[in-house]
């Protein structure tokens, strides 16, 4: 995830893209926010999920990732990539950046060939997770 990440960073470094981390859980500190930021080298700016975004966006999982486009429209919402099939469990290679495609499709002009894709991760604290229904 990190990997693609900074690589993200790299890539759209002079297009008209801003990435923002937002942390969602209460317990998270802003010490621990720092501490993953330097670990992982990231540059985007970072912190505390102050206006309620994860609420706002319907985050369920932490890392889920949203593309909004100009006019502040959800245009891609799910993974980073396909590495992680479950929590904690990912396959040996990645095969697809979802995020990647999501926002070269948007600097394009087209509209997002896949705009949903499954986030895996841990459930946000305090979001209620429900199974699907048929």
């Amino acid at each position: 995830m990190s990997f693609d990440l900074r690589q993200l960073e790299k890539d759209f470094a002079g297009d008209q893209v801003e990435f923002v981390g937002v942390f969602p859980n209460a317990s998270t500190t802003e010490a621990q926010i720092t501490t993953f930021q330097q670990t992982y080298g990231l540059a985007m700016t970072m912190g505390k999920d102050t206006a309620q975004w994860a609420e706002t966006l319907g985050a369920r999982w932490t890392p889920e990732v949203f593309v909004l486009d100009e006019a502040d429209s959800v245009v891609y919402r799910g993974r980073i990539n396909d590495r992680y099939f479950a929590p904690g469990k990912r396959k040996p290679k990645t095969k697809r950046r979802d995020l990647d495609a999501a926002l070269r499709d948007c600097l394009s002009g087209r509209v997002v060939a896949d705009p949903v894709t499954n986030a895996v991760g841990c459930p946000i604290e305090g979001v209620r997770l429900l199974a699907p229904q048929d």
